[in-house]
């Protein structure tokens, strides 16, 4: 029995370990390509010279640290704006009990736009941006990121809100609170693990969009980092090394910002609690 048991363990840590090594064998090789030059990546032997070159190049005449800037831009606006819309939004469809006639289109249109493939809205949303001003402008791109991400986010705040008695709002109604005192007194304080995962959905998706950024602007600085680094690859050459090092720079903020998140996720949780 006991051997069994052992047997099993050991076959679920070799698929861990597996598992972990599927994940990071990607990352590493890529980390490696972007100390190569190209003449030792395309070459049929094993050198590895370490050379820096790759990276020196990638931001040479500034345009791609401008691109991470509108990335990075993008991303500020995006979040701010779903966090704050669909925190709103997600508070009144779990606490205020809208009437069905409001509820169930917006829950259905909701439904319906992560359906709907990004491509078929592109030549709509040329003109209407178009018509604004916005084309080509980070601006532009924080309002299209914002179309898509931010049903997702309002629901998933609407879960949060719900999960929280509502005797606590009926208190603080109770003492005489008005319900924007109570929204941003009481409730925001507690769903602030349900803000960080928001915010880190919507993040990652705004930063890794691509098709939005490449049709929307007429790339170079105005361009987002998804697009700058598809310019790496040329109709008759890759620049590897350039491209690797790009991706590896690309990766940094997010990274940065899921441990960021997750710090806040977790003092969240811990830090909240309600007194009986």
């Amino acid at each position: 029995m006991r051997t069994d048991t052992r047997r099993r363990s050991i076959l679920v840590e070799v698929l861990l370990i597996l598992g972990v090594l599927i994940v990071i064998l990607p990352i590493a090789w890529t980390m490696l390509l972007a100390f190569l030059p190209n003449r030792a990546i395309v070459s049929s032997k094993w050198e590895f010279p370490f050379w820096i070159g790759n990276y020196t190049q990638v931001f040479e005449g500034g345009t791609f640290f401008i691109q991470i800037l509108n990335s990075v831009g993008i991303v500020i606006g995006t979040v701010v704006l779903c966090l704050a819309i669909g925190s709103i939004s997600g508070y009144a469809l779990a606490k205020l009990n809208p009437p069905r006639w409001l509820t169930i289109p917006a829950l259905a249109l909701a439904a319906i736009i992560p359906l709907i493939p990004p491509a078929t809205l592109v030549p709509g949303l040329y003109v209407l941006l178009n018509g604004f001003g916005l084309l080509g402008t980070v601006w532009g791109l924080i309002l299209v990121n914002t179309v898509f991400n931010l049903p997702f986010a309002t629901l998933l705040m609407s879960s949060y809100f719900g999960g929280i008695p509502d005797e606590l709002r009926e208190a603080a109604l109770m003492d005489g609170a008005k319900e924007s005192r109570v929204f941003f007194t009481v409730f925001l304080p507690l769903v602030r693990p349900g803000l960080a995962a928001t915010g880190v959905f919507v993040g990652i998706m705004a930063w890794n969009e691509f098709l939005m950024g490449l049709t929307m602007t007429s790339g170079g600085t105005t361009a987002p980092v998804t697009v700058g680094i598809a310019g790496f690859l040329q109709q008759y050459s890759v620049t590897w090394g350039q491209l690797a090092a790009a991706g590896t720079v690309a990766a940094i903020p997010m990274v940065v910002l899921a441990i960021f998140a997750n710090r806040h996720i977790v003092a969240g949780l811990t830090s909240g609690s309600v007194k009986g």
